[in-house]
């Protein structure tokens, strides 16, 4: 293909159109509501009219490389959901013809509009008028041709030249430039909203927010930060907040050239900053020539509610049990103001499942109440993820059913790919369904969307302790540990993979290292005198009284008091503890796996269940 400076702006057929800079799908002028990989399919099909499109290619289109998912099944449903939108039928085709075994045909007539750019100084002497006529005939002739065998490539040339690439985003904590420091929590609430729209609109990867925040106010170049977080684009700007008006100024950057690609202010009434941020956020993927995909326009949403939502996402971040107290009760006072706004509901249900996870909850009170503020979410708006996450955590963690968890976490994934912290829960799944090539993956996808994320860095030590892979699982445990030495989820990771490899000594070395002087010394001295085991059954003890049988039977396990490790896990089972499900991959039970009694356990937690499998 040239350089002709041309874009395909909308493909026709029957009473359809796709707009191919935006993806809306519309019939006879009514939008018609296709989701995202039914629309990436229509597309791929458009762009070669009349030719076979294979099963492969279309695989690769719909889903990224590390995906892992049950291709054929997603690949049907897509087609059927595409099918449906059409009114289209596989028996009587009157737009996608199957090829059993091969792939699809787009058969219908399909007509491309296409804008051909000025170029100065070219325009046709008079005498020549009905030869340049017929000269522009021939070219878009020609591109209407060129069209269906590369329509992707054309759509990237704008203006003549080669939009930049970039595949790859952070958005740098937005300045508050209210006078107010009390408004803190407003211009990082914008900054986590833009965030959270580019990675649903937009075909890119986004970092997220944890990594980014660590550069408000930093003095570092967007070329640094841009090699540090590894991508090719940062935005950043500021925020303005005075009485009812909000103004946010944003500039798009490429960090390979310091180059300054885009820039705009915009200005709203309070209300309305739900489109604010989806203007700004859908200004900045088209500009970079990212498939946009369509959304529902925001509602209008009430001023104080929304602060006390931002206010409320604020203290969730802090991750401390005192951020989520906070966090509850200005979610729950922005629904006391506006009990139709949906977004407050999944924020209260993220709330509680993450302080649940943390023990800052009661885990049944915690379970009870994120999974009806999740549902109440949903019901109000069925296209939020994190609702669709909370409930597949929901479902992993604490129900048990796994069914409904594969269901959630597919819708999730399907409308937020970009959710770090989601695809970290999502890799928790996968280990716990033994699925443990495609749990790690989704676990590196997640830290490369968050790299400073303590919590999702330490899972992806777990999640390769749990697949036996003692030495990796060690690497990613001191890896965390370099971003905070006493991260003590890590360093319970990088206990466990010590003593699976042989390292004692190592392992007791660990244990002092986090312990009072006096304690370590008690450590040191048992262990030279007792060996390994008694350090573990005094482990046990102390987990046991503490409240946590599952790792209380982790250490009796260990240590070779197989009877008080089944005991426990067996009380455990009567009472449902949702750690009990830890049962199904740590490698400390694998001792006990023969054992009837553990069977019978297992079975509790998944009826499918296999107690030698690992």
């Amino acid at each position: 293909m040239g350089t002709a400076p041309f874009t395909v702006r909308v493909f026709r057929f029957g009473a359809f159109a796709v707009d191919a800079r935006t993806g809306e799908l519309t019939n006879a002028g009514q939008r018609t509501p296709l989701r995202d990989q039914p629309l990436q399919l229509l597309l791929a099909l458009l762009e070669r009219p009349g030719e076979l499109v294979t099963r492969e290619e279309l695989t690769k289109r719909l889903w990224p490389a590390d995906t892992f998912v049950d291709f054929d099944r997603g690949l049907n449903k897509a087609v059927n959901h595409l099918r449906e939108a059409l009114s289209d039928s596989a028996d009587h085709p009157q737009f996608i013809e199957t090829l059993p075994r091969k792939g699809y045909r787009f058969i219908a007539p399909v007509t491309p509009d296409v804008a051909i750019e000025p170029v100065a100084d070219a325009a046709p002497p008079a005498r020549s008028k009905s030869r340049w006529w017929l000269a522009i005939a021939a070219i878009l002739s020609a591109i209407a041709v060129a069209v269906a065998v590369d329509a992707g490539g054309i759509r990237r040339w704008i203006g003549g030249r080669r939009a930049p690439h970039i595949a790859s985003l952070a958005v740098i904590p937005l300045a508050n430039l209210s006078g107010d420091p009390e408004q803190a929590y407003f211009a990082d609430g914008m900054t986590d909203a833009l965030i959270t729209d580019l990675a649903k609109i937009g075909s890119l990867r986004i970092t997220s927010r944890t990594s980014v925040m660590r550069y408000k106010e930093t003095k570092l170049t967007i070329k640094d930060i841009g090699r540090e977080l590894d991508v090719d684009a940062v935005v950043e700007g500021t925020v303005t907040r005075a009485g009812s008006r909000v103004r946010i100024t944003a500039q798009l950057i490429q960090v390979s050239t310091d180059m300054h690609l885009w820039a705009e202010t915009y200005e709203r009434d309070v209300s309305e900053v739900l489109e604010l941020q989806r203007a700004v956020a859908t200004d900045i993927a088209r500009r970079i020539d990212a498939v946009v995909r369509p959304l529902d326009r925001p509602r209008i949403v009430q001023p104080e509610a929304y602060g006390l939502y931002l206010k409320g996402r604020y203290a969730f971040y802090q991750y401390t049990s005192q951020g989520w107290q906070r966090a509850i009760e200005h979610f729950t006072r922005a629904i006391e103001r506006d009990p139709t706004f949906a977004s407050a509901y999944s924020g209260l249900a993220d709330t509680y499942v993450v302080a649940g996870a943390y023990d800052a909850i009661p885990a049944d009170e915690a379970l009870t109440r994120g999974k009806a503020a999740a549902a109440k979410a949903l019901a109000l708006d069925e296209g939020l993820a994190g609702a669709h996450y909370v409930l597949a955590t929901a479902h992993t963690w604490y129900d048990w059913d796994w069914p409904g968890a594969e269901r959630e976490f597919r819708r999730a994934l399907e409308l937020d790919p970009n959710d770090a912290l989601g695809r970290n829960w999502h890799g928790g799944y996968l280990s716990l369904r033994r699925r443990h090539q495609e749990a790690i993956a989704e676990h590196e996808r997640a830290r490369d969307l968050d790299p400073r994320s303590l919590i999702v860095n330490a899972n992806l030590a777990r999640a390769l302790y749990w697949a036996r892979r003692f030495d990796e699982a060690s690497t990613q445990a001191r890896r965390t540990l370099e971003l905070d030495p006493r991260f003590g989820i890590a360093l319970f990771w990088l206990e466990g993979s010590l003593r699976h490899q042989g390292l004692l000594k190592e392992a007791v070395a660990l244990r002092q290292q986090v312990s009072t002087p006096e304690r370590a010394q008690i450590i040191a001295r048992t262990f030279e005198r007792d060996g390994f085991p008694a350090l573990l059954r005094e482990c046990g003890a102390a987990y046991r009284d503490s409240g946590s049988p599952v790792v209380a039977a982790r250490c009796y396990a260990q240590s070779g008091d197989t009877g008080q490790a089944l005991a426990l896990l067996e009380s455990c089972a009567l009472r449902r503890c949702s750690s009990l499900v830890n049962t199904m991959v740590e490698p400390d039970f694998d001792v006990l796996r023969p054992e009837p009694r553990f069977q019978q356990i297992l079975r509790k937690v998944d009826p499918d269940a296999v107690a030698t499998e690992r």
